[in-house]
């Protein structure tokens, strides 16, 4: 939960980082980003505690601070290539900014690769070099009406997700660009959103709509989302002129998607006392006919007394059933085309520190889809979490 800082007064008469403010044009608005001179973590979040307490002396609290840090132990025992096992971390750091009843600002950095939209985490071992800092929040939120919020900027994904395990669509690292509205009306939760993926200036833009909704009924709870993304061929997204690519284990021919993508993802839970169980449908229905392009996901999950919890996943995902440049990475480099399962285990060892201890099993569905791909046996992924939150 986001604590607020105390005040600090004005006592600040230098600084030891230059921030300097360029204008960044959003559909309707004008944000202002801050671009950092000096690239250290450290100084990152100093920012954040010096315009934290610059504001207080204005008015009372009007910023809060919140994040998150996670230090990973990973092993992975792959086949066609040499078994890997590192540490990772990840530093999630932000500040709001309550400018008013209806409108909120909001901002967070962040540790990992800037290029890489489904991971924030950064590997050890890199000859002791700094971690990179990068934004994945900057955005407006503004209270239209007692139902309705649009967002604006770079924010967290509205859309509905599988309660047991729900980043099969959609990583939950992914930010999208753009604007989004999202309501709350009796038992129903709606969310809309159009983003940007890919500007061109020659006006060629990759673009996509979101839209989901979900309620409740007793012990039930259903909900799904539909993603319908613009032609995604020949933005660098399929691959890009330094030989990089966004597309994982989708069916590509030269530098385009077999497949169009437009995916629905139907979502239902059974909640009764400390079970939930999840039964999750996918379909591609934009896809090639040459394409496999359904998924299906079974999850159970038991919350314990003292708030441990047990979660078991099994899915099948096939090639082109999901948009792999945005979906979940924890199955390796199988975003697609896997069947298999996750396993994990939560508990709390300390005021805001918990670990996470998981592991998943991950087998391709069809060997010579994807050229190259010499994976024909199940591979295994261990993962020991330690994760503070502030």
């Amino acid at each position: 939960m986001p604590a607020s800082l105390a005040s600090r007064g004005n006592a600040w008469n230098s600084y030891i980082f230059d921030i300097t403010f360029t204008q960044i044009p959003t559909i309707g608005y004008t944000i202002f980003a801050m671009k950092f001179k000096t690239p250290g973590l450290i100084t990152c979040i100093a920012g954040v505690i010096v315009l934290s307490g610059s504001a207080n002396a204005q008015q009372e609290d009007p910023w809060s601070i919140y994040g998150d840090a996670r230090v990973r132990a990973e092993f992975n025992d792959t086949d066609g290539s040499t078994d890997r096992h590192r540490m990772r971390m990840r530093l999630r750091a932000g500040a709001k900014y309550q400018a008013s009843d209806s409108l909120l600002f909001n901002f967070r950095l962040v540790t990992g690769n800037s290029d890489d939209p489904n991971s924030v985490h950064q590997d050890a071992g890199d000859t002791f070099n700094s971690f990179g800092v990068s934004l994945d929040r900057l955005n407006f939120d503004w209270s239209m009406s007692e139902h309705v919020n649009m967002l604006a900027g770079k924010i967290s994904n509205p859309v509905f997700r599988n309660p047991v395990y729900g980043e099969l669509v959609w990583d939950g690292d992914v930010a999208p660009e753009g604007i989004a509205f999202v309501s709350e009306y009796d038992d129903f939760n709606f969310s809309f959103g159009q983003y940007a993926v890919s500007e061109d200036k020659e006006g060629e833009d990759a673009w996509m709509s979101v839209t989901s909704i979900d309620t409740s009924m007793g012990d039930f709870t259903i909900g799904g989302s539909y993603s319908f993304y613009g032609d995604m061929n020949g933005k660098g997204i399929v691959e890009d002129v330094d030989g990089k690519t966004d597309n994982r284990t989708n069916r590509v021919v030269g530098d385009s998607f077999v497949s169009d993508f437009g995916i629905v993802d139907i979502n239902l839970a059974y909640n009764v006392g400390a079970l939930t169980a999840s039964f999750e449908v996918i379909e591609n229905i934009r896809a090639d006919d040459s394409v496999d392009s359904s998924g299906m996901a079974l999850g159970l999950a038991y919350k314990m007394e003292n708030d441990d919890k047990f979660y078991i996943t099994t899915q099948s995902i096939d090639q082109d059933a999901i948009f792999t440049g945005f979906s979940q990475d924890d199955t390796m480099d199988q975003a697609s085309n896997y069947k298999g399962q996750i396993l994990g285990y939560k508990t709390k060892l300390d005021n805001g520190l918990g670990m996470h201890i998981w592991g998943m099993a991950i087998t391709p569905l069809d060997t010579g889809a994807i050229d190259g791909n010499d994976i024909d046996e199940t591979e295994y992924r261990f993962r020991v979490d330690f994760n503070l939150s502030f």
